[in-house]
């Protein structure tokens, strides 16, 4: 997933039995502005500024380092990179500061990193100025630049330093900080383990595995203990139905694309796609963004009646054409006038009415059931069919010269699977649709509904999304709120339904055991068949 998909009513909550605020399975405190200056202005008058900057840059660390290691145990970011854009977070979830992040260049291969930080409203310069003190001549954003350092060596997978060049507390209407890998920086090897003694840190793999080890524990604890909770409740609320055209995948807006250029004009459209992935809601689009908006959408589904029925109710009949034709009848056809007509399912229209509709895409006229004068038709035509109609064609049941006349402006619309990017924008919309306010989904869930192939597309998932609902109410959606084939979806099935490359489904297995051992390298390397050494390399070499 990508940063700006972050949620933070996913990640932060509150513990059910104390009521404590969590980030993830970690507890966290909260103090007032006030009462932080006054510990600040005691801790300055003890120690001095600069062991005080010290401290407290010591005490971002460890901030940066967790909020990292636990961001990433919650979300799969798409790479390094949007996990590191996940920062930004850092100072709205800590209310440090309002902060603005900009990457400049990015490489682990080269152990190159830098980029800078911009922030509003630093609480460590409200501290500054309640207590009244004047202007600085040095930077005193010392816990964020800390934290910024912290979280980016974690992502980095080396050491990252973040400095402040600019701060509101000297006067600047903004502070600023650099972001820079030591290389960058031009650390030597015996400076970046100075800056270790200096933050008094074990080095930097071992700090690391220390706290992977405290947050695995952590999460047992937190499972166990929201296991008993979710014993005690039983929730149901009912939802309420959505509809929208939600995107982000590069796919759906190459498809908008060209939706938005057919639809002003008079061509006919043939929509193809898996059942499921919203042809109608594409047809309905390419409607309302034509000249034709003010006139009828009318849809018929061309399986759903028997040939001697869809006739008559698509091209109309005159009366006594057949028994009970009891007055004249216009057609669906006809009754568009002016608008647009959407035929879904084409690939099951009869053979027999294949021919007739041919004749009315040609001659741009009806004859109704027993009639005998054309009438003039107006309407646009949009098909659609989730068959291939080629393969109809071989087969000798639809018509060639047809499938010319309705594919005039062909447009696919891909599998939910294929188009990834857009299953948690369409998730977080019909839950909002069903039950507005919803505390969303735990980070499990969006792992889950990310990996599942959806074989029934954008219908599954709504429909997944009001089965959870029922089953989870207003409480955060859990993976046994799921449906079970959903959420019992075997793993390597998952890793590899959409049948990747060698080297990518070796990549994603790699993630996967990590995941498993909960990134124990030594572990990870035993099961996967290799040292310790080779597999740092493979990681380094996926970009992982």
């Amino acid at each position: 997933m990508r940063a700006e998909d972050i949620k933070l009513s996913e990640i932060f909550s509150q513990d059910p039995g104390t009521g404590f605020p969590m980030f993830g399975t970690q507890r966290m405190i909260m103090s007032s502005l006030p009462a932080m200056s006054q510990l600040m202005q005691q801790l300055l008058a003890l120690m001095g500024p600069e062991q005080l900057a010290g401290v407290l840059s010591r005490y971002g660390y460890r901030i940066g380092m967790t909020a990292a290691l636990n961001i990433a145990s919650h979300y799969e970011f798409d790479s390094p990179r949007e996990w590191l854009e996940a920062s930004r977070y850092i100072g709205s979830m800590t209310g440090m500061a309002d902060a603005r992040l900009e990457i400049h260049h990015f490489d682990r291969e080269t152990r190159s990193l830098r980029f800078s930080v911009t922030c509003q409203s630093s609480f460590e310069v409200g501290c500054w100025q309640s207590i009244e003190l004047d202007f600085t001549q040095k930077p005193i954003c010392h816990i964020f630049t800390g934290a910024l350092s912290g979280f980016a060596s974690v992502v980095f997978g080396s050491e990252v330093l973040v400095k402040e060049v600019a701060c509101q507390a000297q006067g600047h209407g903004h502070c600023l900080a650099e972001g820079r890998s030591a290389s960058e920086w031009g650390m030597s090897p015996s400076e970046v383990q100075e800056l270790w003694t200096q933050m008094e840190l074990k080095p930097f793999e071992k700090e690391m595995e220390i706290l992977r080890e405290k947050l695995k524990k952590a999460q047992t604890d937190l499972s166990t203990h929201q296991e008993k909770i979710r014993r005690l409740e039983a929730k149901i609320h009912p939802g309420s139905e959505g509809s929208g055209i939600i995107y982000r995948s590069t796919r759906m807006k190459k498809l908008m694309l060209l939706a938005d250029k057919v639809a002003p004009t008079q061509s006919t459209v043939l929509i193809q796609g898996e059942s499921g992935t919203g042809k109608e809601m594409i047809a309905r689009y390419i409607h309302t963004h034509s000249g034709r908006a003010d006139h009828p959408f009318r849809a018929v589904n061309c399986a759903a009646l028997p040939a001697a029925l869809l006739e008559s109710e698509l091209f109309g009949h005159v009366k006594g054409a057949f028994t009970g034709a009891d007055s004249n009848h216009k057609g669906l056809l006809l009754e568009t006038g002016k608008g647009s007509f959407f035929l879904d399912e084409i690939g099951e229209l009869p053979l027999e009415l294949q021919s007739k509709l041919l004749r009315v895409l040609q001659e741009k006229e009806i004859r109704p059931v027993g009639g005998l004068d054309p009438v003039p038709f107006e309407a646009r035509i949009i098909a659609a069919t989730n068959q291939d109609l080629k393969s109809r064609i071989k087969e000798k049941l639809f018509r060639e010269d047809l499938y010319y006349r309705l594919a005039v402006f062909p447009l696919t619309v891909d599998p939910l699977c294929e188009r990834k990017e857009d299953i948690l924008l369409l998730s977080r919309y019909f839950l909002d649709r069903i039950q507005p306010g919803h505390h969303g989904f735990s980070p499990a869930v969006v792992r889950m509904m990310e990996t599942y192939p959806w074989p029934g597309n954008v219908r599954e998932l709504k429909n997944c999304m009001e089965y959870a609902v029922i089953l989870a109410g207003q409480d955060r959606i859990l993976p046994e709120h799921l449906p079970l084939s959903v959420s019992s979806e075997d793993p390597l099935t998952a890793i590899s339904h959409d049948l990747p490359t060698f080297r990518e489904l070796e990549k994603r297995y790699t993630r996967l055991v990590l995941k498993n051992t909960h990134q124990n390298k030594t572990q990870a390397a035993r099961i996967l068949g290799t040292s310790v050494t080779t597999l740092w390399r493979r990681l380094n070499e996926m970009g992982m």
